[in-house]
C-alpha cells in the first residue's frame, strides 16, 4: 500500500543513531569504504540498512488482490487491477519489483564483495556472521523475483564486470538452487534464538526462509527437512492467537512463535497503517475491508462449517465462532476501544459503497492496535512478523501431504488447530488434506500478505480470481435488532485474472535494454 510507510523497523533507533559508533554525523546517504568496514560497530550499522527487505509493513494490498480484503475506494489501484481496468503488461504491473529486488541482488555482492576484502579487519565469527546475514538478504531478494517472474530473472552470484550490460535470465534450477545455498549456509552461521536481540536473523530464520522457498519451489523433501530443523530449536506457539499481534516493542514478552520480527519505535518513527484502515469513528480512512468470503471461513467455535442458509446461524452470525475471527475482524455491534462498533448502513461505520467506509459490512481487527486514540493515530510499538512458527507447521504440513506422509502432515495443521481449541480433522486423501491445508492458511495468516501467491502457486488464482465477484454483507437495523444481506460488493463489477498472470513478464526497459534477456513466450 502506497499510503503505509515503507519503513525499516527493525531497531531501527539503531541504524540512525550515529553517537554509538565513530562515524561523525555528516549528512550523507553513503559512506566511504574504509569508514564502512573500520570496525564491528560500523559493519554493524551497515547491515541494519538490509533489514527492510523484510520489515516496515504487512503486504495487505495483496490480500486485496485476492478473496480476503476488498479496497473501499472504487478506483483504489487495487481494484484498478482486479476488475481488469488496468491489466498486468510489460510497462505496468502493480507486483512489479524487477528494478528493485535486481538492485537488491548487487548491493548483497557488493557487501559481501567488500566484507571478503576487509576480513582482516574482523574476528572469524563476525565475518562468518556478516556473510550469513548478506546471503540470507540476497535469497530474500531472489525469493521475491522468484515468485513473481516464474523463477527465471537475473541472477547476480557476483558483481557483473564493469560495462557488462548482457545478462540472460537464470533457469529455474539455477534459482532455487542459489537460494537454498545461500540460506544453507545462513542457517550453519548464524547464531541461535535466545542469543542476540529480538529482530535480528537467526539459524532459525534461515531454516524458515529455505522452508518457504522451497515450498514454492515445489521442492517438498527440502521444504520438510528446512522446516523439520526448525521445528529442533524450540519453536512452539503463542497460547493466544490475538495477544500474539499485541505485543508491543517498548514491552517484550518471551515469544517463541516469532520466527521472523520487526516493529516500529514510536517515539522516532511515523507509523499510518492505522490511520489509513481504521474505521472512521477511529479516524481513519477505511481503505480495505475483509470479505464476506473471508469471514464464512471462520468456522464455529465446535468446528463447523459458517452457513449462511442456516436459520440459527444466519439470525446472529457473529456469536459462536472461532478464536481467529473474534481477533481479526470487526463486525456489526462488537466491542472495539471501549465502545459498540456498528456497520448497518446509515451508521458512522455503516455499509456503503465509494470509499470512506466499508463496502463489505466488516473492517479488520487484526494488526490494529487497539490503544491508541485519534490523536495518536501514528503512534504505535506493536511487533509485527515477517514469518511466525504457524506459517512453518503449515509449510511443513503441506510438504508432507506432498510426499505422501499424511500422518504427519495431518499432525502439524492440528497442531495450528489446536492452539485456538477447535476439534482435530482427518483426511484419507492427499486431496482432502490440501482443501482442509487451504482454508486453514486462508484462517490463519489472514492480512498477512500469503493468500494471492498462494493461490497463484496452487493454480487456483484462474478459478478463485477470474470470472468472480466477492461478496459482504449489508446489515440493516430492523427494530431493535439487525438484518443481515450478503451482497456483491463488487457493485456487480466482473474480476478478471489471466493464466498468464501466473507468470509475470519481464519489464520493457530490460528487454529494450538487454538483448539477452527474453522475454516469457506467454507475454510476446
Amino acid at each position: 500500500m502506497k499510503s503505509v510507510n515503507k519503513i525499516l523497523t527493525v531497531f531501527a533507533s539503531a541504524c540512525f543513531t550515529l553517537s554509538s559508533c565513530d562515524i561523525d554525523p555528516v549528512l550523507t546517504s553513503s559512506y566511504p569504504d574504509d569508514i564502512t568496514w573500520s570496525n564491528e560497530t560500523n559493519l554493524q550499522l551497515y547491515i541494519n540498512g538490509f533489514y527492510s527487505l523484510i520489515g516496515g509493513y504487512y503486504s495487505i494490498t495483496d490480500d486485496a488482490c485476492a478473496d480476503l480484503l476488498k479496497a473501499n475506494n472504487p478506483v483504489a489501484n487495487t481494484n484498478l487491477f482486479v476488475f481488469g481496468s488496468t491489466p498486468i503488461t510489460s510497462a505496468s504491473n502493480l507486483f512489479d519489483n524487477w528494478n528493485n529486488r535486481h538492485s537488491w541482488q548487487l548491493t548483497c555482492c557488493r557487501a559481501l564483495e567488500g566484507l571478503e576484502k576487509h576480513r582482516e579487519n574482523f574476528t572469524e565469527e563476525v565475518v562468518q556472521r556478516a556473510e550469513a546475514e548478506f546471503r540470507f538478504f540476497r535469497a530474500v531478494a531472489n525469493f521475491d523475483l522468484a515468485k513473481r517472474y516464474g523463477a527465471s530473472f537475473i541472477l547476480y552470484k557476483q558483481l557483473p564486470e564493469l560495462g557488462q550490460k548482457e545478462h540472460a535470465r537464470c533457469t529455474p534450477d539455477d534459482c532455487w538452487d542459489f537460494i537454498a545455498e545461500d540460506l544453507d549456509f545462513a542457517a550453519k552461521n548464524l547464531p541461535l534464538r535466545g542469543t542476540v536481540e529480538a529482530g535480528k536473523l537467526t539459524s532459525g530464520a534461515a531454516y524458515g526462509m529455505k522452508a518457504r522457498a522451497m515450498l514454492y519451489a515445489e521442492r517438498w523433501k527440502d521444504a520438510s527437512d528446512a522446516a523439520a530443523e526448525l521445528k529442533k530449536q524450540g519453536y512452539e506457539l503463542y497460547e493466544d492467537y490475538g495477544k500474539l499481534f499485541l505485543n508491543r516493542r517498548a514491552k517484550p514478552v518471551a515469544n517463541n512463535e516469532s520466527v521472523i520480527e520487526f516493529g516500529y519505535v514510536y517515539e522516532t518513527l511515523d507509523y499510518s497503517f492505522d490511520y489509513f484502515n481504521c474505521p472512521p469513528s477511529d479516524g481513519g480512512y477505511a481503505e480495505i475491508s475483509p470479505t464476506e468470503t473471508l469471514v464464512s471461513a471462520y468456522q464455529m467455535a465446535d468446528g463447523k462449517e459458517f452457513d449462511w442458509n442456516n436459520p440459527e446461524m444466519a439470525a446472529n452470525p457473529y456469536e459462536g465462532r472461532e478464536p481467529r475471527f473474534y481477533a481479526s475482524i470487526l463486525y456489526n455491534g462488537c466491542q472495539w476501544k471501549g465502545e459498540t462498533l456498528y456497520t448497518y448502513e446509515g451508521s458512522v461505520d455503516g455499509y456503503g459503497l465509494g470509499g470512506g467506509t466499508t463496502c463489505t459490512g466488516y473492517y479488520m481487527r487484526k494488526l490494529f492496535d487497539p490503544e491508541i486514540s485519534k490523536s495518536q493515530m501514528r503512534r504505535t510499538d506493536l511487533t509485527f512478523y515477517y514469518m511466525r512458527y504457524a506459517e512453518v507447521l503449515l509449510i511443513y504440513a503441506e510438504a508432507m501431504a506432498m510426499q505422501d506422509k499424511l500422518t504427519e502432515a495431518l499432525e502439524a495443521l492440528n497442531e495450528v488447530r489446536d492452539r485456538v481449541d477447535l476439534p482435530a480433522v482427518s483426511a484419507s486423501t492427499k486431496t482432502e488434506f490440501m482443501k482442509l491445508l487451504r482454508h486453514e492458511r486462508m484462517v490463519e495468516l489472514a492480512f498477512e500478505g500469503h493468500r494471492f501467491w498462494d493461490l497463484r502457486r496452487w493454480g487456483l488464482a484462474t478459478t478463485v480470481l477470474n470470472d468472480t465477484h466477492m461478496k459482504g454483507v449489508k446489515p440493516t437495523k430492523v427494530g431493535d435488532g439487525y438484518e443481515y444481506n450478503v451482497v456483491d460488493c463488487d457493485a456487480g463489477k466482473t474480476r478478471v485474472y489471466l493464466e498468464k498472470y501466473n507468470r509475470f513478464p519481464i519489464p520493457i526497459a530490460e528487454i529494450q535494454q538487454n538483448s539477452a534477456c527474453e522475454q516469457f513466450d506467454e507475454w510476446k
